[in-house]
């Protein structure tokens, strides 16, 4: 390993934002691009590039899909603010600390921090040296429950840290980077020769999920592929939210239906919206990300149908626009097995963008292999995809667009359409053969009303662009003057008591929130707002109201 070699810092901002234990945004630029007066030269902790060779001939080794696809390599370390980069200080008392880690020929780039602890004003931010990619700012509303705190996964082999600590702030940051991951498949599609062409799926069959917008939309929205660190290496795995019978229009919560034998315990990335935009497309968004979670319940394909749901605890960006999907968890599909072609499979086959595969057969294994009662059965046709490891746990939807199951193994591809896969029955996993653990079946989280219900409509998150378009209902806020330079008059038919207010932007960011004490008329003060189009929201004793504002200056 070699320390301390330079390189020329180059960089670019992005508008992102904070919330605790998320990535939202509220804009910021790291102050080294708004000074040029500060030097460009940082100091670079290298480290030497993995065996791949041995890597991928290890994940060769294994057979099938019924494990989470290993994508990167973690490295412990311990860097610190003390120990590593520069620190600059500045003439007006405030401080900046930078240092980069160039990891030889890897993918992509990480870091966990085991301390994150900054002061009020302080701002972290991300970026690659080629400024094509970069996060921030994240200030001390990012700190984990725990203390921690763990940015997305960037694309290439250095990742340059940028902190900046203005004077007078309440006390001086403490950050410990405790480990570094690097990667070796090309989960964000770096290489553009990879085999295939499209992504780093391995075949071609697969349609991007966005040739099929037009009527699978919102349940291409609720697909999400996810990163697990965990024992010295990094897997990643596809999933679906879903929708539960407690769930109101201002009270939702984020589950995420994949597979047990995806489960690995350690830090969680979510990555929302990893799809093309156009039909023909080869890249997505990797910036729509949310961290942390809890495990609900989960049963491994031995003495259940494989299944894993997971709430994810980190805030949701509503610009995601993400659908909370429907189900049906009855035993029997007749209409869907009789209509196979009109159900789909939405997936991230080796951790690619989005895509779509639309079943050829679909059979009842209950009805078919005495060891597969447990199971849908799936095949494919050649021109309309299959699934590949980093599928797994990805949501099988039946004819009414309501999943059915989750992916479990088999032995499709693109080479292979008419291979058998395995998808979990939902209607299995539900009570797990009457188990009476919670932690082992579906029922308890996704119908705590105890309603009884086979099926679930499914709906969208909470703030989301569509939830917003689609919300019947909103009731009549009335917001003056409007324009405003800042200060506004609020008034409406309220429930006494208090609210909450968010403000989002036309883009859909949270950008301002607090608690409100409500009175059929009162004063909010927006002047911190820049001059734009927002949209005011108030949720108060279960009802929303809603309002657009223009803030001009």
């Amino acid at each position: 390993m070699k320390h301390l070699l330079q390189i020329a810092l180059v960089a670019i901002f992005c508008i992102w934002g904070t919330n605790a234990m998320a990535q939202m945004s509220y804009g910021g630029e790291p102050y080294s691009f708004k000074h040029n007066e500060i030097s460009t030269i940082v100091p670079e902790i290298e480290f030497d590039a993995l065996d791949v060779d041995a890597l991928l001939a290890e994940d060769a080794s294994i057979e099938g899909k019924s494990h989470a696809l290993r994508i990167g390599v973690t490295i412990d370390v311990n860097y610190n603010i003390n120990n590593c980069g520069r620190m600059d200080y500045l003439p007006d008392g405030s401080r900046l600390w930078r240092v980069a880690f160039h990891m030889k020929e890897a993918t992509f780039t990480s870091m966990n921090f085991s301390t994150f602890d900054i002061p009020e004003g302080a701002e972290l931010y991300f970026y690659t040296p080629d400024r094509d990619e970069f996060i921030g700012k994240f200030t001390c509303l990012n700190k984990m429950e725990d203390g921690t705190f763990y940015p997305q996964e960037m694309p290439g082999e250095t990742i340059i840290l940028e902190y900046y600590e203005p004077a007078n702030v309440a006390f001086h940051g403490n950050l410990v980077i405790d480990q570094l991951s690097q990667g070796y498949y090309d989960f964000f599609h770096i290489n553009k020769d990879v085999e295939g062409g499209i992504g780093t799926a391995e075949g071609t069959c697969h349609p991007n999920a966005i040739c099929y917008d037009a009527q699978w939309h919102a349940q291409i929205q609720s697909v999400v592929c996810y990163t697990m660190t965990s024992g010295g290496y990094i897997y990643m795995c596809s999933g679906a939210m879903v929708n539960n019978t407690g769930n109101t229009p201002t009270n939702q919560k984020h589950y995420l239906l994949s597979a047990n034998h995806c489960y690995e315990g350690g830090t969680w990335k979510f990555y929302f919206g990893y799809q093309a935009t156009t039909c023909n497309g080869s890249n997505g968004s990797i910036y729509k990300t949310a961290t942390g979670y809890t495990l609900k319940a989960k049963d491994n394909g031995d003495s259940s149908s494989d299944f894993m749901l997971v709430e994810i605890t980190g805030t949701i960006n509503p610009i995601f626009n993400v659908f909370l999907a429907g189900w049906d968890n009855s035993a029997t599909q007749t209409a869907s097995l009789n209509a196979a072609t009109s159900c789909a499979a939405i997936h991230h086959p080796g951790g690619d963008i989005k895509k779509f595969s639309i079943p050829q057969t679909l059979r009842n294994g209950a009805q078919v292999y005495s060891n597969t009662t447990k199971y849908w059965l799936t095949t494919w046709a050649t021109a309309t995809g299959a699934t590949e490891q980093g599928s797994s746990g990805s949501p099988l939807f039946n004819k009414d667009k309501l999943i059915i199951g989750q992916l479990y193994a088999g032995s499709s591809s693109c080479s292979n359409p008419g291979g058998m896969d395995e998808y979990g029955k939902l209607s299995n996993s539900w009570t797990n053969g009457n188990n009476s653990n919670n932690a082992k079946k579906l029922k308890p989280w996704l119908d705590p009303n105890n309603s009884g219900v086979t099926t679930l409509q499914g709906v969208w998150m909470i703030g989301s662009p569509d939830a917003i378009a689609n919300y019947e209902g909103s009731k009549s806020l009335n917001v003056f003057p409007n324009p405003t330079s800042g200060m506004v008059t609020v008034s409406g038919d309220f429930h006494e008591g208090n609210g909450v207010c968010h403000v989002y932007d036309m883009m859909g960011n949270l950008v301002w929130s607090r608690t409100v004490s409500l009175a059929p008329e009162f004063n909010i003060n927006l002047n911190s707002l820049t001059a734009g189009m927002y949209m005011m929201e108030i949720s108060n004793a279960g009802d929303v109201y809603r309002s657009k504002i223009i803030i001009s200056k």
